[in-house]
């Protein structure tokens, strides 16, 4: 699929401010939609106390984990086994994690072995620095680079994904960068995990984006925009994106999985709290 900006939507306002807060579901979160949280957004904290952390995040109702700190075959300092242990004593699984391009490049087969150990079963590609992103060619050379896992990965059972930001979807040399990941890939293979606040961010709509992806879009990154002219990062559902009709278009997307993230806060724990109890009583009803 072939994408123009002007064939996007803009992504609707925020649902009325009038809307009442439905009960508490905390105790009746059904398996399909267990939330998870990526946690880069607690990376000082998992830095500091990783397993006080987790217990922490445990506490407050999260299942699913996204890893932020692969490294040589460890995370946070932990091989996948025993990582994969102390998350499962507390209720929790790591899900996904995202690796370093570099990790792409030349330490996939390293990688796959900590995966399989810690029952990881997605493996994303997180990010781009500016050098990074200069050319198609660069982009072409990405969209290798991911098939090229993508089959690696596919006989362990675990999924390549591509995470995107704002500058996918910016014009490069005439073309949109995201048409070369999308176009130049196997959508069997390799599938998108759609980041909701920067494709919105972009003025672009993620439901469009389901719709011309079916099925491609197995998991999301859920946070939300400030209502300020700065439109920074805030907790879900205090902001402007209207989750509901997202979250409504799920099937769509081919959505399993979706974890809670927000790049800067001056508390992370109370932010993934506050985004938890949003989506639990207002959102996912």
């Amino acid at each position: 699929m072939t994408y123009k900006r002007r064939t996007f939507l803009k992504t609707s306002a925020v649902a009325s401010a009038a809307v009442m807060a439905m009960p508490s579901l905390l105790a009746s979160v059904k398996p399909s939609t267990k939330i998870g949280v990526q946690l880069y957004t607690v990376r000082n904290e998992m830095s500091s106390d990783p397993k006080g952390t987790l217990e922490k995040i445990a506490r407050i109702g999260y299942k699913k984990l996204e890893g932020a700190g692969y490294d040589a075959g460890k995370i946070y300092g932990f091989s996948g086994k025993e990582f994969r242990s102390i998350v499962s004593d507390l209720g929790m699984e790591l899900t996904s994690g995202h690796m370093s391009s570099q990790v792409f490049a030349e330490g996939f087969d390293q990688a796959l072995e900590f995966m399989v150990d810690a029952g990881q079963q997605y493996a994303v590609f997180p990010w781009l620095s500016p050098e990074q992103r200069v050319s198609l060619d660069q982009y072409k050379g990405y969209a290798a680079t991911l098939s090229k896992c993508a089959e690696k990965a596919g006989s362990a059972g675990i999924t390549v994904c591509y995470h995107n930001h704002d500058f996918e979807f910016q014009e490069l040399e005439g073309e949109l960068p995201m048409n070369i990941l999308l176009n130049e890939t196997d959508p069997e293979m390799v599938k998108i995990e759609l980041d909701l606040y920067w494709i919105t961010k972009a003025g672009l709509d993620p439901v469009q984006f389901f719709k011309d992806n079916s099925g491609r879009v197995p998991m999301w990154h859920v946070k939300d925009i400030a209502n300020t002219p700065e439109r920074g990062f805030a907790e879900v559902g205090t902001g402007t994106i209207d989750f509901q009709r997202i979250f409504a278009e799920k099937k769509t997307s081919g959505m399993k999985h979706f974890f809670v993230e927000q790049d800067q806060s001056e508390n992370p724990l109370k932010s993934i709290e506050l985004s938890y109890k949003n989506l639990t009583e207002k959102i996912l009803g």
